[in-house]
């Protein structure tokens, strides 16, 4: 029997198009590098669980399957195993993360997040913004508004203008300090104690009047009521509007 060699029946030229070096394809601007250069500025051995033993057959590189699951929740917020296993297997992003690994399966990581994980993804995620605030100089104590249209929770309501803010936030000014008048006359008259109004309040100056009138009136939030049937008094209900 004549055997017949139909190697070149089933050559196609594509084989000769795909580079050897992924880098290649994707592009310089593409998130995964960025994700890389945070990531390899993060000690991730502490998020491992320490095993003292080394048995069986070689196992999975930790950190990479750490950051594929990082990766794949920065991209598609919380996604299946499965959906993972199919990324390392058709997305080249995760080829890159992998970098030769095999693409691991469902199941491998399933078991590395419930058994060689120390801590929950969310609080890895705490570490990775600490690093990106510090590098970046981020200002989180102070919210800045420059005009900017900002949208949450997409629905026709929720566009934040500046000029409604100000707007806003002048009335709210006024309605503390009628507020404060209200407190002087009304009750902190009688224990000679008066608040002091200002045109505009920070968070921490109120916070201190509400501790203010707290003390003054020797007021005790565990004797709040609330309901049908009760009846608040004049303290408790100037200090629940302020607060």
């Amino acid at each position: 029997m004549r055997l017949t060699n139909l190697t070149n029946d089933y050559y196609t030229p594509r084989q000769l198009k795909l580079p050897l070096e992924i880098e290649k394809l994707i592009d310089i601007s593409d998130p995964v590098y960025t994700f890389c250069e945070v990531m390899d500025h993060i000690d991730l051995s502490k998020y491992f669980v320490v095993k003292g033993y080394k048995t069986g057959r070689p196992r999975c590189d930790q950190q990479k399957l750490l950051k594929v699951i990082l990766f794949a929740f920065m991209e598609n917020g919380i996604s299946s195993l499965r959906d993972i296993e199919k990324f390392c297997r058709n997305d080249i992003q995760y080829l890159y993360l992998l970098d030769g690994m095999k693409a691991p399966s469902f199941a491998t990581f399933g078991n590395f997040i419930r058994n060689e994980l120390t801590d929950s993804i969310e609080k890895i995620f705490l570490d990775v913004n600490a690093y990106i605030f510090q590098q970046d100089h981020v200002d989180l104590e102070h919210t800045y508004i420059d005009g900017t249209k900002i949208e949450a929770n997409a629905n026709r309501y929720t566009w934040v203008w500046k000029k409604s803010c100000t707007k806003n936030r002048s009335k709210v000014f006024e309605k503390i300090s009628m507020l404060i008048d209200a407190m002087n006359q009304e009750v902190l008259g009688y224990f000679n104690l008066k608040l002091e109004k200002r045109e505009e309040y920070a968070i921490d100056y109120v916070s201190k009047l509400l501790e203010l009138y707290k003390k003054g009136t020797g007021l005790d939030e565990s004797t709040f009521v609330s309901g049908c049937g009760h009846r608040k008094s004049i303290y408790q209900k100037q200090y629940q509007e302020l607060q």
